[in-house]
């Protein structure tokens, strides 16, 4: 159990590294969130609308400008939590393969990552949540917060599946991208009023595009609206457990432990020998 414990605090170390390693996305957590809040504060209308939430039940009458603020601050933390989970992923996933080669067990590594998404959750949603209040008071800050926490779960965990699963950056960029692109559009109550589309429910903002507008402007109870989008994260997650899983079936060899309490990698001499012999 110790050396389990040292393995995942080990690799949690090396993946919130690689995330600050990360200057594209620092970068753009620092000035593509505020530059996109304030550019559509600065130009989007002040016009009221009326647009109904069909889970919550609620009629909500809000401001066309702070309705895209909304919008746009849910476009930008799952794009960025979408595209650096995926590059964590992708470029750790040499470095994986080895690791399992030598005997570091899978859960450990996949585990690491799933709580560096947690962590950056959390960061992005209070760094947001804070900027979406420099412009108006919310109605519910807290189910604001939980709307898109819920939000960037969800593609934090399509990003994973992504580095898992495709092969090249671009690709991984243009899926995360799009992604988000097309779900935002469709979940806005400016860009798509009517919002009655059968298949909107399918896609992983459904929920929390539905709670975050609702509880910035009234006091109708959204946790469970919000909830729906943690099912794509587990789905995602465990796409992606499975998926390296596969890649890595014929790999692994337990750790040692030495009596000091050090872990130590055990290759495969059956690997080694082919090696010398390459």
């Amino acid at each position: 159990m110790r050396h389990q414990w040292t393995a995942f605090t080990v690799a949690l170390g090396f993946t919130l590294t690689g995330h600050l390693r990360n200057r594209l996305a620092m970068s753009m957590i620092a000035f593509f969130i505020p530059t996109w809040i304030y550019l559509v504060r600065a130009t989007a209308l002040n016009k009221d609308i009326t647009f109904s939430s069909a889970t919550i039940g609620v009629d909500v009458i809000a401001s066309m400008n702070r309705t895209i603020q909304v919008s746009s601050a849910l476009h930008a933390v799952t794009v960025i939590a979408g595209f650096m989970m995926f590059m964590a992923t992708f470029n750790a996933r040499d470095i994986d393969l080895r690791l399992v080669l030598a005997g570091y067990p899978r859960l450990q590594l996949l585990a690491a990552k799933m709580v560096a998404l947690l962590v950056i959750t959390a960061l992005l949603t209070c760094y947001t949540l804070a900027l979406l209040r420099l412009s108006w008071p919310l109605a519910q800050p807290t189910a604001v917060a939980a709307a898109l926490a819920a939000a960037i779960m969800a593609y934090g965990g399509l990003g994973i599946m992504a580095g898992s699963l495709l092969r090249t950056e671009l690709e991984g960029f243009f899926v995360v991208v799009m992604a988000t692109l097309i779900d935002v559009g469709m979940q806005s109550p400016v860009s798509n009023p009517a919002g009655d589309q059968a298949w909107l429910g399918a896609l992983p903002l459904y929920g929390p595009a539905q709670a975050a507008l609702a509880a910035s402007f009234t006091q109708a109870g959204t946790l469970s609206c919000a909830a729906r989008a943690l099912p794509w994260f587990a789905a995602t997650s465990l796409l992606a457990l499975l998926i390296f899983c596969v890649r890595t079936r014929h790999y692994g060899q337990p750790l040692t432990t030495s009596p000091s309490g050090t872990l130590h990698l055990r290759t495969d001499p059956r690997h080694t020998r082919q090696d010398r012999t390459r």
